[in-house]
């Protein structure tokens, strides 16, 4: 798989289709492949470039800590190298919060923004130390302590009864996380900035997406940012958790089709 070097670290990506770059950026505990579905839909028209975030997938992992405005320069200069500036950018939870610290500082880069199952506030106080504990935990003792902890967070209890096969794959996943890269960039997204009072500066059309059942970002999360930003549309898929596009693909991929179309051909936001 191809990789670019950024800032001494090596970002492994996957490139599928032609045409305007729509660059995809995955949430905490997974890598590029979660948007497969999204992008097999979207490169008839689109070219796709999913990414991995440094410590996810192919991609190197940095000695110490980082912020999230660390990982949307280095997003950035990505972008760049790739040639995919403006792009549309679609991101989930963690990548959702890099791609709000993208469209604040580098505005020019970004045709749209899609935001699925984020926030733009801080993290929950009490919830802080229970996310770091769990990377902590599966550091020391290895992925699995920790895994059915981490399930409910992600997926919905009725996709957690339902999707047997989806679920073997994400604990398969799960077992071969980098603990490394996994320990920083939860407390990247843990002790992150408050950027709520910010993105009313923010002018790209905005699509903002949330699961019903989403418990790692709430509702009210997605519902915070669409009254900030002039002429975002909230879309809140019944029945789903955090991952919705994983418990919906279909779902997710037509929204994000009929968002893209509608933008590049000028419409409403």
């Amino acid at each position: 798989m191809p990789t670019a070097a950024v800032n001494g670290l090596q970002y492994q990506y996957d490139e599928k289709g032609s045409g305007v770059p729509v660059v995809f950026a995955h949430g905490l505990t997974f890598d590029r492949h979660m948007w497969d579905h999204q992008v097999q839909t979207l490169s008839s028209r689109y070219r796709c470039v999913a990414i991995d975030f440094r410590g996810h997938g192919g991609s190197s992992t940095a000695p110490g800590e980082y912020s999230l405005e660390d990982e949307a320069e280095s997003l950035h200069v990505l972008m760049g190298q790739l040639g995919a500036r403006p792009a549309h950018l679609v991101g989930l939870s963690l990548g959702g919060m890099v791609g709000l610290r993208l469209a604040l500082a580098h505005p020019e880069s970004v045709r749209s923004l899609a935001l699925l199952d984020t926030s733009a506030e801080a993290e929950v106080p009490e919830r802080r130390p229970q996310y770091e504990s769990l990377a902590a935990m599966a550091k020391a003792q290895g992925p699995q302590s920790v895994v059915d902890a981490v399930l409910p967070l992600m997926f919905s209890p009725g996709f957690l009864q339902g999707q047997s096969d989806a679920l073997v794959r994400y604990r398969s996943d799960f077992a071969g996380l980098n603990l490394d890269g996994l320990e920083a960039a939860t407390k990247a997204v843990t002790r992150r900035t408050d950027v709520l009072a910010e993105v009313s500066r923010i002018r790209a059309p905005t699509l903002v997406i949330v699961g019903e059942e989403d418990i790692a970002t709430t509702p009210d999360k997605a519902e915070h940012i669409v009254e900030r930003i002039a002429g975002a549309r909230l879309v809140t898929i019944a029945g789903s958790g955090h991952m919705t596009p994983i418990e919906q693909p279909e779902r997710i991929s037509q929204l994000l089709s009929e968002f893209l179309a509608q933008v590049d051909a000028g419409g409403p936001k």
